[in-house]
């Protein structure tokens, strides 16, 4: 839907290329953001491109497996977080009948 603004469209190929070619990162940081990130977005067409970037770079399995483990478990305890304040309030909660 952005190609339907060329001008907006420029400006997001054009801070696109700047946050994944340029900037200060080694390449080998970079790979380690855009898996993390394509693991949590749970986009396999970009995780497999990340992992073939990472391979060329010289991730082992182990490594790459350990990237996407660590975003899986930070992912995980925000959701396990998110759910025990629930619990918690919801359990606050009595009904006055029943005192």
């Amino acid at each position: 839907m952005l190609a339907l603004n060329q001008t907006l469209n420029s400006h997001f190929e054009t801070f696109f290329n700047e946050a994944i070619e340029g900037g200060t990162l080694p390449e080998r940081e970079k790979v380690v953001a855009i898996l993390t990130s394509a693991t949590l977005l749970n986009d396999q067409k970009i995780l497999k491109n990340a992992v073939l970037t990472a391979k060329q770079l010289g991730f082992t399995k182990e490594e790459i497996g350990q990237v996407t483990a660590i975003a899986i478990a930070v992912n995980s305890q925000r959701l396990k977080d998110s759910v025990e304040i629930k619990t918690e309030s919801s359990n606050t909660t009595t009904s006055t009948c029943c005192q």
